[in-house]
């Protein structure tokens, strides 16, 4: 083997090993990331919006792999967003050759979000890290929630979005009813009109949205 082909091919195993090692660290975390309810994740969330995914890229931040999303903004729950904006997550796309004859093989990890050009979503979103400006959803894929048609979910289905949440304020008969369901799909307006009610009334703040003891 000569001495190009050697350093290709050693590039390519250390490369392949350090994806492996983070992707495995990664995936770890996402297992254990702890079911999250809507008082969790909304106290979690620096900020939350509504869209439409306009772009989707990926690339390199000091040397990190990251996918960028950028969103057309309907509704800037918590926070103010203005009519775009655009955020980083760790994780390619896919693997992307580096042109040396190396392939970066660090995706997106397994139970992360992922975006797909045109579709609505709501977004509950942590606050952009400090060191790399990373940005991802409150309880990873159960603050990305997905509207279709007249309907809402996250990748779980919903589950245990209102298990142990009290809300002590006053309610629609239709957003009492989404309290009381136990998973599925919601209905979106009901589900959209009750968390901005409790953003712009400040529920948890004023004890209103509590844990059951």
């Amino acid at each position: 083997m000569n001495n190009a082909i050697h350093r290709a091919f050693r590039g390519v195993t250390i490369f392949a090993s350090i994806a492996i090692t983070a992707l495995s660290l990664n995936v770890a975390h996402a297992k254990n990331i702890k079911k999250q309810n809507l008082l969790e994740l909304m106290t979690h969330t620096d900020s939350i919006m509504v869209g439409t995914v306009s772009g989707i890229t990926d690339g390199f931040h000091k040397g990190l792999p990251f996918t960028e999303i950028s969103l057309d903004v309907g509704q800037s729950i918590k926070g103010d967003h203005g009519s775009t904006y655009t955020f980083r997550q760790f994780g390619l796309i896919e693997p992307k050759s580096m042109g040396d004859g190396r392939v970066n093989l660090m995706v997106t990890p397994a139970g992360w979000p992922t975006y797909v050009k045109g579709e609505q979503v709501m977004l509950f979103l942590h606050k952009p890290a400090s060191e790399t400006g990373f940005q991802t959803t409150s309880g990873l894929t159960q603050g990305k929630f997905t509207i279709k048609g007249s309907q809402i979910a996250n990748d779980i289905g919903n589950d245990g979005m209102f298990a142990g949440v009290k809300i002590n304020g006053k309610m629609t008969a239709t957003q009492q009813d989404l309290v009381n369901q136990p998973g599925g799909a919601y209905a979106a307006e009901a589900f959209l009109t009750l968390v901005k009610t409790a953003v712009e009334n400040n529920w948890i703040e004023n004890g209103v949205m509590t844990n059951e003891d």
